[in-house]
C-alpha cells in the first residue's frame, strides 16, 4: 500500500521543477511572454491550494482509494494532452487540469496511510512518503534536463502520462478502500471566492507592469481583492463545512506559524521561479545545465527537513524556525551579491542555503501549528496550513514577476529579502510547545518521541513548492 501511494505521488510531482527550468524554452517555442507562461506554474498552484481540503473531504465521502486513483488517472491523461499543447492557453489549461488532479493524490495518500498503519508505525511510513514527495522533483531535475535537451519539453509530459498509466494497475491492485462518511459537506462558495480574491491579487502583480500600476483595469483588480477577502471571511463564518475555519486563525499559537510559513514560501518560491531565468540569462546555461545547477535546492530541502526536525525537537520550534528564516534571508543576500559580481559559485551556495533554510522552516511550523490544535481539528488544521503555504508559493511567482518588471533580478532579491525578514519577525512570536525535562536519559527518550511526531506532522505538510 505504501509503495502504491508513493508511486502516485512521484508521478504527480517529478516534472514540477524541470518545468520551471524549461519555461524560457517553452515561452520561445509557443511565442508567449514570460508573464503569460508563468501561469503554467501559478494557476495549478492556486487551484490546488483551494482544492486540497475538498479532495480530502471527497475521499471521506466517496472513498480515499477511489479519489486517489481518479486523480492519478486524470493527471496522467491531462499530462499527455499537455504534451500536445499548441499554444500558451492550451498548455495552461491542460497543465492546470493535470496538476490539480495530481494534488488529489496527496490528502488521499495520507488518509490511506493513516488508516492502514497502526499509530506507532505511522511516523516512519509518513516519513518515507514525505521523502519521496521531496525527492521526486530532484530526480525530475536529474533525468528531466537531458530529456528536455533530447526530446524538448513535450517529452517530459509524455513521460509523466506514460508513467501514470504504467503505475495505475499496481495502485489499483495494492490499495484497499477506506470507510466512507456521510456527514461531509463542501464549501463551494468559499472556494470560488478565495480563488477570485487570490486571482485578483496575482493578476494585478502579473499584469500591473504592462498595463500600468494605476490604470483602471489594474486598480479594479487591486480594489476588488480586499472586498472579495471580506466576502470570503463572511462566508466562512456562516459555512457549515468551512474551507478555512476562521476560528483557527484567531489563535496566535496556530496563526503565527501559518503566517510565517506564508512569507517564507512567498520569498522562497519567488527565488525558485526566477533561478532558472537567472542561470540562463545571466550565465548563459542550457536547460540541462540549469536543471543540474538547481539540484542543490531540492536536495538541500531534504537535508534541511531532516536536521531541522531534530533541532526543533531539541531546542524548540521557535529556535528551529528562526534558524530557517534567518538563513533564508542570508541566502537572498548571497543571490544579490552573486548576481552583481556574476559569481556562479555564490549563486550555487545561495541555492544550497535556500534549500536547507526552507527545510528547517517546514518541521518547525508544522509542529508548532499542530501542537496548537485539539485532536478533532488536527486534520482540517494541517490542511489549512498546507493551503496557506501553497497560496504563499503561488504569490511568490507573481511577486517575482512584478519585482523583475520594476528593477530586474536585483529587485527580486531585495523584495525576497524583505519577505524573509517578515517571516523571521513573525517566527519570533511562534510558541515553542516542546520542552525536554528530567534526566539526560529521559530527555533523550522525549527527544526521539518528538522527532517522530514532527516527522508525522511534516509528512502532512510536505513541500508546497514542489507538490502536485
Amino acid at each position: 500500500m505504501l509503495v502504491a501511494t508513493m508511486l502516485g505521488v512521484f508521478v504527480s510531482g517529478w516534472p514540477s521543477v524541470i518545468l520551471v527550468a524549461a519555461l524560457p524554452e517553452i515561452s520561445a517555442n509557443l511565442h508567449a511572454s514570460r508573464s503569460t507562461i508563468s501561469w503554467v506554474v501559478s494557476l495549478p498552484m492556486l487551484f490546488g491550494a483551494v482544492m486540497l481540503p475538498t479532495f480530502g473531504r471527497l475521499g471521506d465521502l466517496k472513498g480515499q482509494r477511489r479519489v486517489f486513483l481518479l486523480g492519478l488517472t486524470i493527471s496522467g491523461g491531462a499530462a499527455l494532452l499537455t504534451a500536445l499543447s499548441w499554444n500558451a492557453g492550451s498548455l495552461i489549461l491542460f497543465r492546470t487540469i493535470s496538476q490539480t488532479a495530481g494534488f488529489a493524490t496527496a490528502p488521499t495518500a495520507i488518509a490511506l496511510i493513516m488508516e492502514t498503519f497502526p499509530l506507532d508505525a505511522r511516523p516512519r511510513a509518513l516519513g518515507m512518503w514525505a521523502f519521496v514527495t521531496a525527492a521526486a522533483p530532484a530526480l525530475g531535475l536529474v533525468f528531466g534536463g537531458p530529456m528536455v535537451e533530447a526530446l524538448s519539453w513535450r517529452g517530459v509530459f509524455f513521460a509523466q502520462g506514460a508513467l501514470a498509466f504504467l503505475f495505475l494497475p499496481f495502485c489499483t491492485r495494492w490499495l484497499s478502500e477506506t470507510k466512507r462518511r456521510s456527514n461531509i459537506g463542501f464549501d463551494i462558495a468559499g472556494g470560488i471566492t478565495l480563488m477570485l480574491a487570490t486571482g485578483a491579487i496575482l493578476l494585478y502583480l502579473d499584469r500591473g507592469g504592462s498595463w500600468g500600476w494605476t490604470q483602471p483595469a489594474a486598480l479594479a483588480l487591486i480594489i476588488s481583492a480586499p472586498l472579495l477577502i471580506l466576502l470570503f471571511i463572511r462566508i466562512e463564518k456562516r459555512a457549515k463545512f468551512p474551507l478555512l475555519p476562521t476560528g483557527l486563525l484567531a489563535n496566535p499559537a496556530y496563526s503565527m506559524p501559518a503566517i510565517s510559513e506564508f512569507f517564507s514560501q512567498t520569498s522562497s518560491n519567488a527565488v525558485f521561479f526566477s533561478a532558472p531565468l537567472l542561470l540562463q540569462q545571466r550565465f548563459g546555461k542550457s536547460v540541462a545545465e540549469t536543471a543540474f545547477l538547481m539540484l542543490p535546492l531540492p536536495l538541500g530541502m531534504c537535508f534541511g527537513a531532516i536536521i531541522g526536525g531534530r533541532v526543533a525537537a531539541r531546542f524548540g520550534e521557535r529556535r528551529g524556525g528562526l534558524i530557517g528564516t534567518t538563513s533564508m534571508a542570508f541566502s537572498m543576500v548571497l543571490f544579490l551579491v552573486g548576481y552583481n559580481t556574476k559569481s556562479l559559485g555564490l549563486i550555487t551556495v545561495a541555492l544550497i542555503v535556500q534549500g536547507i533554510a526552507n527545510g528547517f522552516v517546514r518541521p518547525a511550523v508544522a509542529s508548532a501549528g499542530g501542537a496548537a490544535l485539539s485532536p478533532e481539528y488536527f486534520g482540517v488544521g494541517m490542511a489549512t496550513m498546507r493551503m496557506i503555504a501553497l497560496l504563499g508559493s503561488t504569490m511568490g511567482i507573481s511577486v517575482a514577476l512584478a519585482a523583475s518588471t520594476i528593477g530586474g533580478f536585483r529587485a527580486i532579491y531585495v523584495t525576497t529579502l524583505g519577505l524573509a525578514l517578515l517571516a523571521t519577525a513573525t517566527m519570533t512570536r511562534v510558541v515553542s510547545h516542546k520542552k525536554l525535562t528530567g534526566t539526560p536519559e529521559e530527555r533523550k527518550a522525549q527527544e526521539q518521541t518528538l522527532i517522530k511526531e514532527m516527522e508525522t506532522e511534516a509528512g502532512l505538510t510536505t513541500l508546497p513548492a514542489f507538490e502536485g
